[in-house]
């Protein structure tokens, strides 16, 4: 990634962080919803993908794993934001992109990855951080601490930190190998704890968040006699909701959809 490049990735980043005023973003799930896509969390296991990014009949939508704990959750909605913003496009055929991991070496990922960092750890608000908040202290006597309190502010993880801090010339290879070592011996979980951090940052949510509009269509389609009961049960059991709670009407179709109807093919 070239120079020209990199710059106008920070540039669409500051864009899409118009109005914050925090270090970091309070809520990066928020964010994506307000910039219009469709995002759906749901945990499908540690072991599975990290998320996708998608256009489907126009609509933008984001699919992030909960299993992963939360600063990996927040970098992949960050990372899947920066496809919608770089890479996909209905007109140019590109409209769908899973991701396994978040280390890949195509260009897309190296971009994706970049446009997060940006996202979370902007160069202008870390420089702010470093100023007031740890009050200009050199980097040589930085400790895991001052790297849980950079965690903290930024909703990010401890390594990711680590990485946007080198990244920005802040830290060299000798410090962040010193400061490595500083989360080995004692945690991330126990330096959150120190400071009294955001220790949720190093667990999963696990939870299970599906756009209303979607529920509201497989209702719908049910009402409709599009779709079983036992297909909006198998929608319904995705957010813990009981079927027996809605007072629907008594089942009179025999036609059966399933789940992947109500993402409208997403997988």
């Amino acid at each position: 990634m070239n120079k020209t490049r990199q710059l106008n990735i920070e540039r669409i980043a500051e864009t899409t962080r118009e109005n914050i005023t925090d270090y970091g973003i309070p809520n990066v799930f928020e964010v994506a919803e307000k910039l219009g896509y469709r995002v759906i969390r749901y945990p499908i296991g540690e072991d599975s993908f990290l998320g996708f990014s998608m256009i489907r009949d126009a609509e933008g939508i984001i699919f992030s794993n909960s299993s992963t704990i939360l600063s990996r959750e927040i970098f992949t909605v960050a990372h899947e934001i920066g496809h919608h913003k770089l890479h996909l496009s209905e007109q140019e055929g590109k409209t769908i992109i899973k991701d396994e991991t978040l280390t890949g070496h195509t260009e897309e990922e190296i971009e994706a990855n970049y446009f997060a960092a940006c996202l979370l750890m902007p160069r202008e608000k870390v420089d702010k951080f470093i100023r007031f908040e740890l009050h200009d202290k050199p980097v040589e006597k930085w400790n895991g601490l001052d790297i849980a309190r950079i965690q903290t502010a930024f909703s990010v993880s401890y390594d990711m930190a680590l990485i946007r801090l080198k990244e920005l010339e802040k830290l060299n290879g000798e410090q962040i190998e010193r400061l490595k070592q500083d989360k080995a011996e004692n945690t991330a979980s126990k330096l959150l704890n120190a400071i009294k951090g955001n220790i949720n940052l190093c667990i999963s949510s696990d939870a299970k968040i599906v756009p209303a509009e979607y529920l509201e269509w497989a209702i719908s389609n049910y009402n409709e006699k599009l779709i079983p009961k036992s297909s909006l049960e198998a929608v319904l059991n995705y957010v813990d909701i009981p079927v027996e709670e809605l007072n629907l009407p008594p089942e009179k179709s025999d036609k059966d959809e399933s789940f992947d109807d109500l993402l409208r093919g997403v997988d």
